[in-house]
Formats: structure tokens, sequence, C-alpha cells
């Protein structure tokens, strides 16, 4: 009897010593996973806000284009409008002059004299807003014609770079892989059954070599930035505890494509962005299985050196 009180105690006293151990560990992963996830919402909010930027940029230069073609529309309309006040002014003067030459009285040859010089002040006043207004609109007419110029070339650009990339990805366009031009841009849609099996983010042998024909196709081409943004569907996130939500998913699946591009050496990482837009950005919203299969994508997105454009819109 004396013997079974002493062992049970010693007993309870290792169990407790391994419940102590495991709570440990147990805490320590939770602070990594914790640490994680903290991270991943702090990328995918730069990310977003990056791209929002960018975003804002291309709406601000298309509305910067069309104000510059108003202007100089307006100042187009004020020039004529000049014209035909400088015509009233040049027939006011003849009338005058004519006035002038029939008159010998010398009072009213003195008022005569004093409204010819008024209305050739005035036409000449007249006649240097004309051709201040006539450089103004030459300068104008300059910038929107070397803007359209310059944006003619970026489309021409990135229609060929579209159809670069599908000869790069041949084979796998049409396979789990579109490519089009949308907006300015080139986007590069995969599918996730294609990338990922479903709720986890490592990539399959297939999607790698898909994506080292994109690394190489990125590596020589340098001037291009590259976003890789992940989707899911609607569907909460049912996997493992690794991951809280689709925010989560996304921004896990849109880096594994980071890094699986930067195995090619050639590829500057400052050029790319990772995003996460969960299921918050659909091709088709419609509550279907057809439609989530369509959602759950990743779009590595190509956008042209923007910088002839803005030195245009900027004078320099």
């Amino acid at each position: 009897m004396k013997k079974t009180i002493l062992v049970l105690p010693l007993a309870g006293l290792l169990l407790t010593g391994t419940s102590c151990v495991s709570s440990k560990k147990y805490a320590d992963a939770q602070e990594q996973l914790k640490q994680c996830q903290a991270q991943n919402t702090q990328s995918t909010a730069q990310s977003t806000q990056q791209l929002a930027d960018l975003q804002t940029a291309n709406n601000s230069l298309q509305l910067k284009l069309k104000e510059m073609a108003k202007d100089t529309a307006n100042q187009s309309l004020r020039m004529h409008q000049i014209q035909l006040a400088n015509e009233d002014l040049r027939k006011s003067n003849a009338d005058l002059y004519e006035k002038l030459r029939s008159t010998h009285n010398e009072t009213e040859v003195k008022a005569l004299l004093g409204d010819l010089q008024k209305i050739q002040e005035k036409l000449q006043a007249r006649e240097d807003t004309l051709q201040k207004a006539e450089v103004a609109i030459r300068a104008k007419e300059k910038k929107v014609s070397e803007l359209n110029e310059v944006i003619a070339n970026q489309n021409l650009m990135m229609k060929k770079l579209r159809q670069r990339m599908a000869d790069a990805l041949k084979g796998y366009v049409g396979n789990g892989i579109q490519v089009v031009e949308k907006n300015g841009k080139v986007h590069v849609s995969m599918d996730e059954k294609l990338l990922f099996t479903s709720g986890h983010w490592d990539i399959t042998e297939k999607a790698d070599s898909a994506l080292s024909s994109i690394g190489v196709f990125l590596a020589a081409n340098p001037d291009i930035q590259v976003t890789i943004e992940g989707h899911t569907d609607d569907l909460a996130y049912r996997g493992n505890g690794y991951i809280l939500d689709n925010w989560d998913l996304s921004v896990k699946r849109s880096t594994a494509i980071v890094r699986s591009l930067l195995k090619n050496k050639g590829i500057n990482p400052a050029r790319i962005t990772a995003a996460g837009r969960a299921e918050f950005v659909p091709i088709d919203d419609a509550p279907t299985a057809v439609a989530r299969q369509k959602n759950r994508r990743t779009e590595i997105i190509l956008t042209p050196n923007m910088d002839e454009v803005l030195k245009i819109i900027n004078g320099n």
C-alpha cells in the first residue's frame, strides 16, 4: 500500500512535466502563426495600396489627356472669337480713314484721329493676344500629338507583349491559362486547378514548368512591372489552422508564384508586387460551382513603363 502511494504522485509529476513542455511548444507555434498572419495581412495591404496608386496614376493620365484636348478646343474657339473681333476693328479703322480723308473740319479731324488711335491700340492688343494664343495652342497641340503617339506606341507594344507572352506559353494557353490585354496591361490568368490543389498553396509540377517559361520572358523584358494577384471563390476557407481565411490563402498563393518566378535570377525582385484579393474581385459572381471555379485563379499582371508618357505630361 505504501509503495503504491509513493509511485502514483511520481507518475503524476511526470505527466504534468510532459504537459508543460507540450503547452510551451504549442504557445510558441501559436505566436509564430500570429506573426506570419500579421505579415501576410501587411503584405496584402501594401500590395493593394500599390495597385490602387497605379490605377489612380493611369486614371489621372487619361484625365489630363482629356483636359488638354478640351483646353486646346477652348483656346481655338477663343482665337476664332478674337479673329472675328479683329475683323470688326479693321472695318471700323477703314471707315475712320475714309471719313478722315473726306473731312476738312479741324475739330472733326482731331476727333477722328483720336478714335483712330484708340482703335489701332485696341487692334494691336488683340493681335498680341491672338499671337500668344496661337503659340499656346501650337504647344498644346504638339503635346497632345506627342502624348497620343506615345500612348499609341504603348498600346502597340502591349499587343505585341500579349502575343509574345502567348507564344511563350504555347501549349498552356487554353489549358488553364489565358493571356488577355485589359486596361493597358497584359493579364496572364492561371486556373487554380493548374497551379494548386484545393485549399493549398504548393505549386504543381506542371504549373512550375509554365511559370519557368514566364520567368524567362520577364527576364528578357526588364522594363515591365509585374503584379501577382491571388483570387479565391466566395466559400469560407476550411483548411488547416495555419491559414485564417481566403485573404491569407490568396496571399500565400501569390507569394508562392513570386518565389517560383524568382528562381530565374535574371528577374529583379523589386519589379514584383504580391497581392491577395480573396473573393472580392470575381470574374463571375453567380453562386454556382462553375462560377466559383472561374474565380479561383492567380493573375500575373504586366504593366508597361510609363516614364515617356509622364515626361510629356510634366513638360520634360
